[in-house]
């Protein structure tokens, strides 16, 4: 077992800096920035988006990769530290990520 910790940092950053370090760099333009997590027969993906509404802070969400696959029995938490939302995740040694920005598949 192994926890991701999700947040965004400047106002062009967001990753995962628990366990890989990865991030994308959307360059400032506010779009959403994506990371599938797979794990087994069952995925999440985390979103973080730099002043959405205006307000100058990383939001972050979560949702089901697919209504088809199982919910995952991570143990996820929620915190903030000055302008962004942190999200943690207690995930499966054998987990994958997949980044995008704004949808778009990053190497």
């Amino acid at each position: 077992m192994k926890t991701l910790k999700f947040m965004g940092y400047s106002d062009d950053t967001f990753g995962e800096y628990g366990v890989t370090n990865d991030d994308i760099d959307n360059c400032g333009s506010g779009e959403p920035i994506q990371c599938v997590i797979e794990a087994g027969n069952t995925a999440l993906i985390v979103t973080g988006q730099y002043n959405r509404v205006g307000t100058g802070t990383w939001d972050i969400g979560i949702s089901l990769k697919d209504e088809e696959l199982s919910l995952p029995d991570w143990n996820i938490r929620a915190s903030f530290e000055g302008y962004t939302t942190v999200l943690e995740i207690d995930v499966p040694d054998d987990v994958e990520l997949t980044w995008y920005n704004n949808g778009e598949r990053k190497a």
